[in-house]
């Protein structure tokens, strides 16, 4: 398996290719983008500034120093939608970085603009963003037939969904899932929000000012009595679960490895499952981020590799990470299936 990680400079590649990294994905908006929709439509699932690369240049020297190292470069185009307006902008766009800057393939959202990058560009090779939400066979054997070239599967989805998939999309389409970083706490593909005006709407819920209103008086007298505290616990449950999601508060170790959602323990499970790429999220994360990230998933993923047995990798990744009960909490794992 490959780690697919963020990269957002190309003064970031160096460090990334020494920690492991076996592919990058990255963002591009162009001023042309800026200047006509400024930061109210995004270009990618990023805000329009952070995590993005900003120049033609960036991204060819980024190619560029990939390639040395052997390591293709993924730029994302995944917004839920374009109009038919920004596709006409986007398709010379994407084919100019394919022929100039030497990008291996671009991350896509919305399928009407997918079927307009195959006709376009037929030899581009394009990912089905997790944003597409493929969650069943179907839509495997949809994508196959318009011709992407992967699958990216959405955080929703388990081991076992994930093993499904991966047979049915087996010589067809490579696959990967998720396994570090930046939980979602809806299913991405069906949120058709931004987080541009009030950030992430989603991790704010549990510290709206909420309160439960029967629907009529004949549904208050049933309550009358009731015991609330089942609800008031499952609401912090709630709050809980939503803060590790949230990467714990954006907080790290004392020795400076990212809390938040995690898979570590499920990588002998994914290997098995035949996923291709593992993906690290977090393209506007720090440097220090996105490599104490790598380092976590290159070393279990190590382990894996030179034949640890299940449960060994998931002790492994637990000493790793060195958060126990944040572990054995249970909501920072994107993959609860735990080994016994």
């Amino acid at each position: 398996m490959r780690i697919a990680v963020p990269i957002s400079h190309p003064e970031e590649v160096e460090m990334l290719a020494a920690g492991g990294a076996g592919e990058f994905f990255c963002g591009y908006v162009p001023p042309e983008w800026l200047e006509r929709y400024g930061g109210a439509f995004w270009m990618n699932r990023r805000g329009p500034v952070a995590g993005n690369l900003l120049q033609r240049d960036d991204v060819s020297l980024l190619a560029e120093r990939s390639h040395t190292h052997r390591i293709p470069v993924f730029v994302t185009f995944n917004a839920p939608y374009y109009t038919p307006e920004q596709q006409e902008f986007l398709l010379p766009l994407i084919g100019g970085l394919a022929k100039e800057s030497g990008i291996d393939g671009v991350i896509v959202s919305d399928v009407g603009f997918l079927v307009a990058l195959r006709l376009a560009l037929p030899d581009l090779p394009v990912h089905a963003s997790s944003v597409m939400a493929t969650q069943n066979s179907g839509m495997i054997d949809f994508l196959a037939g318009l011709g992407t070239s992967r699958v990216i599967f959405p955080r929703s989805l388990d081991v076992a969904g994930i093993s499904a998939l991966c047979a049915d999309a087996a010589g067809r389409l490579e696959t990967e899932a998720f396994v570090m970083n930046e939980g979602c706490v809806f299913e991405e593909g069906y949120c058709m929000t931004t987080h541009r005006s009030v950030g992430a709407l989603c991790v704010q819920l549990p510290e709206v000012p909420h309160r439960v209103l029967p629907l009529s008086p004949d549904a208050a007298a049933s309550l009358a009595g009731v015991d609330r505290r089942p609800a008031r616990e499952m609401m912090g449950a709630f709050r809980d679960w939503v803060w590790f999601q949230n990467g714990c508060g954006n907080s790290v170790t004392d020795r400076g490895i990212p809390n938040g959602p995690c898979g570590l323990c499920a990588l002998h499970d994914l290997a098995a499952s035949g996923v291709t790429s593992l993906k690290i999220s977090g393209r506007s994360s720090s440097s220090h981020r996105k490599l104490a990230s790598l380092r976590m998933v290159r070393s279990v993923l190590d382990r894996v590799e030179g034949g640890a047995t299940r449960e060994e990798t998931a002790r492994e990744a637990v000493a790793i990470r060195n958060t126990p009960a944040f572990c054995d909490a249970g909501y920072m794992c994107y993959y609860r299936e735990k080994a016994s």
